[in-house]
């Protein structure tokens, strides 16, 4: 298989859509080309790789855009976007872009982007990663270069590897997305398009196109596989029937699927409540939704706080079916839980207020570290928290699942946001580098069933 990097030494060689083709073929044994169709019950209105909390970003985010930095587990970060690692110039740190960086829709990038992407994941998922960060400022002299204040190269480096902290345009707009990655996303009332993306920085994609529709529930993917009018089936080989020929693929953890909850659940609003509710819900109760192998219940699930909304989501089905298998679980007389659909920014306002006794939403992780597991799961509870955590992390954390960090925290591991299912035998799906997840840039269709 010929990687990403030498098909962009290759459109770069020959330029244009037909060289590419004469490239791959000449480079190695990859085919290039092919489309897949899928339906996914998540929103397709969007997609903004800086939000803790954004299911269609845990999915699709990195197709579409790029951190300046990587790490692959076990080894030190290396540049992707920058020139470099960083370097001091005195008393501080310098990170320069690489030259020629363009976006898919060909904006170009400087310095000005980079710090404009910093600032804008301060602010969002990116907040605990950069606690100790200090704010970049354009270099004076190199508009290319940024510089950061003191502060540790490969530290610096380390953070700026974040998925939450990818390089975006100054003007980024969610609902157009643009970036670096291999593919281009447009997004319309019928879906998200994800195009191979001539101008990636790292390489375009193998793929021509990805199409991906809402589904309304479980079973539209589902019927849409069996039907052969999709190529993957989401959680399973078919509705009825497994589809002939299909193969089963699970990709891992996208993102875990938390149930939070507030200060005006009393006692079960304490830290650690969340998580003991949800290490009491019978497994078979939910082995139905595919989030994930789940351990045997212990304890007691009763909600024992005032009667309560759960709010989850209206436009994530996965979730809303979630919170319909949880809440009649949760209810006792006199304590009812209620699953109640709402818009996700307004759930956001409602946590802000500490009116949001009951959530469940999900939560990406911002790296691939036990303390990047904390740091994540204690950002979504509270930026504060968060930050705190990140400038005074505990001591000794090397180990530890995700279920394992939340017992000072008002959120709770309730499963995952898993990519799984069933697919036709000629796509490939490429792990992403961390093992959890796709790389839908490197994923690719046998040429003999390329579909046009």
């Amino acid at each position: 298989m010929i990687s990403r990097r030498r098909l962009l030494a290759g459109i770069a060689a020959f330029a244009g859509a037909s060289a590419i083709g004469r490239e791959a073929s000449a480079l190695g044994r990859t085919p290039l080309g092919g489309r897949i169709a899928m339906h996914v019950p998540w929103p397709t209105v969007g997609i903004d790789p800086h939000d803790l909390r954004d299911p269609t970003a845990a999915l699709f985010a990195a197709a579409i855009a790029d951190p300046i930095f990587a790490v692959d587990p076990g080894s030190p970060p290396y540049p992707t976007l920058a020139a470099a690692m960083p370097s001091r110039e005195g008393a501080d740190t310098i990170v320069r872009l690489r030259e020629g960086l363009r976006t898919a829709r060909g904006v170009a990038l400087d310095a000005r982007d980079l710090v404009a992407s910093i600032e804008r994941a301060r602010t969002r998922g990116g907040a605990a990663v950069l606690a100790q960060v200090p704010r970049p400022v354009v270099h004076k002299k190199d508009p290319l270069a940024v510089v950061f204040g003191p502060i540790d190269p490969p530290f610096l480096a380390r953070a700026l590897a974040s998925p939450l902290c990818a390089l975006l345009p100054r003007r980024f707009d969610p609902g157009a997305p643009d970036g670096t990655g291999a593919f281009r996303a447009d997004i319309s009332a019928t879906g998200i398009t994800l195009t191979r993306n001539l101008l990636a920085a790292r390489g375009a994609s193998f793929l021509d196109e990805i199409v991906i529709a809402p589904a309304g529930d479980l079973k539209t993917s589902l019927r849409s596989f069996e039907a052969e009018t999709d190529d993957l089936g989401w959680l399973g080989l078919g509705l009825h029937d497994g589809r002939a020929g299909a193969v089963r693929m699970d990709l891992g953890r996208a993102a875990w699927i938390v149930l939070g909850t507030g200060p005006e659940a009393g006692s079960f609003g304490l830290p650690g409540a969340a998580q003991r509710l949800v290490d009491a819900l019978p497994p078979e109760r939910l082995a139905h939704l595919g989030i994930g192998t789940l351990p045997a219940a212990s304890g007691d699930p009763a909600w024992g706080g005032p009667p309560a909304d759960l709010l989850v989501d209206d436009a994530s089905p996965h979730l809303i079916e979630v919170a319909h298998a949880v809440a009649p679980i949760l209810s006792r007389p006199g304590h009812e839980v209620t699953a109640v659909p709402i818009a996700r920014a307004e759930i956001a306002r409602r946590r802000a207020r500490g009116k949001a006794t009951l959530a469940i939403e999900i939560v990406r992780a911002v790296g691939p570290t036990p303390l990047h597991t904390l740091l994540s799961l204690a950002t979504a509870e509270d930026v504060i928290r968060g930050r705190d955590l990140a400038r005074s992390p505990p001591k000794g954390l090397t180990t530890g699942s995700a279920r394992q960090l939340t017992s000072n925290l008002r959120i709770g591991v309730l499963g995952e946001l898993r990519i799984a299912g069933g697919v036709i035998p000629d796509i490939v799906f490429a792990r992403a580098p961390g093992g959890e997840g796709w790389d839908l840039g490197a994923s690719f269709r046998r040429s003999a069933k390329r579909t046009a």
